[in-house]
């Protein structure tokens, strides 16, 4: 396999794109202190996107229709969310996500 400059290139940019708004705003916020009305702001970012990424694997877009539900996501998120509320451990959930999943695709 040839490794061709513009090919390394092209890496490491997409490497620093990814890397850029990852380590940026610590930098620059780093030492500050933000108004407790954008701290209050910023602490449902997780929340909403782990909820948009949640519903985005339980619905299923179809055209010129209403989406429908992934029953095989909806399996995996009852016990997924089961461990989430009891163990309040993202480690633990994020485990039995991938572990429930991979065991329903495996046997469906």
């Amino acid at each position: 396999m040839e490794i061709r400059p513009e090919l390394i290139a092209l890496f490491l940019a997409c490497g620093l794109v990814t890397w850029i708004p990852r380590v940026l705003p610590f930098l620059v916020l780093h030492g500050l202190t933000l108004p407790r009305l954008v701290t209050e702001w910023l602490s449902f970012i997780p929340v909403c996107l782990l909820g948009a990424l949640f519903f985005q694997n339980l619905l299923i877009a179809q055209d010129e229709a209403f989406p429908t539900v992934s029953m095989l996501h909806v399996f995996a998120a009852l016990p997924t969310m089961a461990v989430a509320i009891f163990s309040k451990s993202l480690s633990w959930t994020v485990v039995t996500g991938v572990i429930t999943m991979a065991f329903l695709r495996l046997y469906l």
